[in-house]
């Protein structure tokens, strides 16, 4: 088992939530809240990673560095 650390650009949502997306994986979820956002977006990531393997995200490779989580808010 890996511990890693994810970047998360948080930005609310038209019809009201939250979108967030992973640059480093490339995926995007939502949440009515910030909290529940940010839950949605590790959840998808490791359903993501599970499926691809964490070996084949070059963000990932052994050698390179791990980022630490981040939010972004804009609004």
């Amino acid at each position: 088992m890996r511990k890693i650390k994810i970047s998360a650009e948080l930005t609310p949502a038209e019809e009201g939530g939250y979108v967030v997306y992973c640059p480093e994986l490339d995926i995007t979820t939502e949440g009515e809240t910030v909290e529940e956002a940010v839950y949605m977006l590790k959840d998808a990531a490791a359903g993501y990673i599970e499926v691809v393997g964490l070996e084949n995200i070059p963000h990932f490779a052994k050698d390179h560095r791990i980022q630490e989580l981040e939010l972004v808010v804009n609004g």
